[in-house]
């Protein structure tokens, strides 16, 4: 909050200081009319720079560079070339979707085994890397990696447990047609 209010009153101080500067500015007075007028300039004409520049030459404009060539590769024998896109062409048919499976306590099963064993490769990893941060000296990814193998292991035991209620429910499931 503290760095909120000195932007505020940065961006007061600011704004015054712009505003008095305006305010202060000389304005530009336009000469009064007087009785007297001007003396005329006796001295000689000033010189423009029109009149002493040389004339300049008409810029000559380069080519623009090629843009680089496509590669073209001769076809082989027996390839196709590509049909010509038609404006307005019909609509082509799409594959059939298959229908959904039925998620069975079968197909959990097998999900959840997998799942397990993605994550049983993980914690043997991580026991991989906790040794090698242990070897190093490095305690810092040592508590690091202790604390993601104690949750992947809790995670572990559950899947497990998952699985084991999932078996029972498969051998109590009637068999797929």
């Amino acid at each position: 909050m503290r760095n909120r209010k000195r932007v505020m009153l940065g961006g007061a101080v600011v704004l015054v200081a712009a505003l008095s500067a305006v305010m202060l500015w000389p304005a530009r007075e336009a000469p009064a009319p007087s009785a007297t007028p001007p003396a005329p300039n006796v001295g000689p004409a000033p010189v423009t720079a029109a009149q002493v520049a040389p004339k300049r030459a008409v810029p000559v404009r380069t080519p623009d560079p090629a843009p680089p060539h496509a590669t073209v590769v001769p076809p082989a024998p027996g390839d196709v070339p590509p049909e010509p896109e038609v404006a307005n062409a019909p609509p082509q048919a799409n594959d059939p979707i298959e229908q959904e499976q039925p998620q069975t306590a079968r197909w959990k099963l097998e999900k959840t085994e997998h799942i397990a064993t993605l994550l049983g490769r993980d914690v043997s990893r991580l026991e991989g890397e906790r040794q090698e941060a242990k070897a190093r000296g490095d305690k810092v990814r040592v508590e690091q990696v202790d604390a993601l193998l104690q949750r992947h292991r809790v995670r572990l035991d559950e899947l497990r447990e998952e699985a084991r209620t999932l078996a029972d429910a498969a051998r109590n499931e009637p068999p797929e047609p």
